[in-house]
């Protein structure tokens, strides 16, 4: 099936373009270890992005289906963390090492093809040099039996899921036009002043949790097959995020308590090029830069007329804002932090983020399926319990905020 100038990826698609992209990140993820082998990995390095270009070109993973654009969004931003790490792997003077190896011995040639499979996915370096200074958060179960983790982790990717669904259909159920791949804005004007804020903010607030159960329910399921098929320890997959609803400044929200799979691609693709002009500010500023160019990337694969300068610029003012308590701690002698610390984290991200979610809502994104096969397993679970006249938008609005409110109110309680 082609869609305009592109294709549906066929297994001989995959074979041709694909594969040799898979090919030349494992190929320079084993050399990274190796000594001596700067020129050949520096040789190495134009095929990537050629590569990656003649597949990104070639091939439409939503094969022309708007329910599935999210597919070929994903696909995009991972070629881009792919192209972005293994520049940064080829033109590194110093070898990557796995924690088990000490540094006065060399990376055997078995022990490099073994240890570049962990490279593959292991965005974060837990267990490599590389990765000192990433902030690890601690999970709250310990145990090294294969089997409680498995239980544990599929639990959690369960319920997560189920989470990622509910709040999915509860943001839809404000208006049918979020539920049309046409989208629709999140802010009615045809509302009275109060209930008009108040329905954007809900929807906001709705949508921050949203992504959040997604990329929890996604991470957990890809820690499974990694466990069971690879062989990886409990160990090398500690939580993904550390509580980022207790974050006291911006600078611990995005430093520590978010998620850190991309820190490194944004710091070398962003944060260092931009300190040689601007110095640390530019290091942070270049940062968030980065990670602003990579989530326009993202909606890009699936444009729908969505304005990439309101997205790009959530992230670059967050930057601004990290440099702003980093100005007030060094005005007052103190960190930004405590419960004033709290609000203010919390206000200058609606400040900006109301207008992404709004951009996500116009191109449509609401609409797309949610978990690959579009299931529907917190309405299906609903069905179960709920008369069929019965308005489960109306539940689901009620279990959203009805869980997550009080949770919110609770953590700010014991705010350390």
């Amino acid at each position: 099936m082609t869609t305009t100038h592109r294709v549906c990826p066929t297994s001989s698609d995959i074979v041709t373009h694909i594969f040799p992209i898979l090919a030349v990140e494992y190929l320079i993820a084993v050399l990274v270890q190796l000594k001596n082998t700067e020129i050949l990995r520096f040789a190495l390095l134009p095929l990537l992005p050629w590569l990656v270009l003649r597949a990104v070109l070639t091939l439409d993973f939503c094969c022309g289906l708007q329910a599935q654009a999210k597919f070929h969004a994903v696909f995009l931003t991972h070629m881009t963390s792919v192209t972005v790490r293994t520049t940064t792997r080829a033109l590194t003077r110093e070898l990557y090492r796995r924690d088990n190896i000490p540094a006065t011995e060399s990376t055997s040639v078995p022990m490099a093809l073994w240890n570049a499979w962990d490279l593959f996915l292991n965005l974060r370096g837990i267990g490599w040099n590389w990765s000192q200074g990433v902030p690890i958060p601690q999970p709250s179960i310990k145990t090294e039996s294969r089997v409680r983790f498995l239980l544990h982790a599929c639990i959690r990717a369960f319920f997560f899921g189920v989470a990622f669904d509910a709040f999915t259909e509860a943001i839809r159920s404000f208006s049918p036009d979020l539920t049309t791949y046409d989208g629709g804005s999140i802010t009615d004007q045809s509302l009275p002043m109060i209930s008009r804020h108040l329905r954007t903010f809900g929807i906001s607030y709705l949508t921050v949790w949203m992504a959040y159960f997604a990329m929890e329910c996604t991470y957990y399921a890809l820690c499974v097959i990694c466990v069971i098929i690879f062989g990886q320890l409990p160990s090398q997959w500690p939580p993904l995020f550390d509580d980022p609803w207790l974050s006291t400044s911006l600078g611990e929200l995005w430093g520590r308590r978010w998620h850190q799979m991309l820190r490194q691609c944004f710091i070398s693709w962003g944060g260092v090029p931009l300190s040689y002009i601007l110095g640390r500010p530019g290091i942070i500023l270049g940062t968030f830069l980065a990670s602003g160019i990579f989530h326009v990337i993202d909606v890009m694969a699936v444009w729908n007329g969505a304005s990439t300068c309101k997205i790009a610029g959530f992230f670059f003012m967050n930057g601004v804002g990290v440099l702003l308590e980093r100005a007030w701690a060094k005005a007052k002698g103190r960190r930004v932090g405590g419960i004033y610390g709290w609000v203010w984290t919390f206000l200058w991200l609606t400040l900006w983020g109301v207008p992404v979610v709004d951009q996500w809502a116009k191109s449509g994104r609401f609409a797309f399926e949610t978990i690959p096969g579009n299931p529907r397993p917190a309405t299906t679970l609903l069905s179960l319990v709920l008369h069929p006249d019965v308005d489960q938008g109306f539940v689901l609005n009620c279990l959203c905020f009805g869980t997550t409110l009080p949770f919110l109110a609770y953590a700010l309680y014991t705010l350390p």
